[in-house]
């Protein structure tokens, strides 16, 4: 009876192993006393504020752009799988690998980057068109110029139209 207990828990423990990894909870943001880690900004609100995690240590945000501009300018390959960004109507923390991003001017985010995520597709695009804004992919979110420290649509012309100059 022993030895079927023991094989039990043993398999039990090898299936539970092999498993999907199960991702890393979202990190917790103290709004109105968190600093930003790039502009040392105090992170005020959930729609727009952004986290990775590095070796077990949070990095917060105020301003999507500047999760963006921090990665670049310090080379930080950005592990989509630790990083989290709010869906900006319903300020629920998205999995960097599923967000879909819109740049637009007619967003004022705290630091001005112009970027804002959804988790559904659909809800992004909806507010892009109604905005004239775009919806870009991680990939393309982390490629978009800077400019002045700004990364995002700083300006009237669209990403595509930036990304090729």
């Amino acid at each position: 009876m022993r030895i079927v207990l023991y094989l039990s828990v043993v398999m039990a423990m090898t299936l539970s192993a092999c498993g999907p990894p199960e991702a890393s909870p979202q990190p917790e943001i103290q709004y109105g006393r968190d600093v930003c880690v790039q502009c040392g900004m105090i992170a005020n609100e959930a729609k727009f504020a952004a986290a990775y995690r590095h070796d077990g240590a949070d990095f917060i945000f105020d301003d999507l752009g500047d999760l963006v501009v921090y990665a670049r300018t310090n080379s930080v390959d950005l592990d989509t799988a630790q990083t989290w960004v709010h869906d900006f109507e319903t300020e629920e923390w998205i999995d960097g690998r599923v967000a879909h991003f819109v740049a637009t001017t007619s967003v004022a985010t705290p630091m001005g980057h112009g970027i804002v995520a959804f988790r559904d597709a659909t809800r992004a695009q909806d507010f892009a068109d109604s905005l004239g804004g775009q919806v870009v992919d991680w990939e393309t979110l982390m490629a978009l110029p800077m400019d002045d420290g700004r990364v995002g649509m700083n300006g009237d012309t669209r990403v595509e139209m930036r990304m090729n100059e």
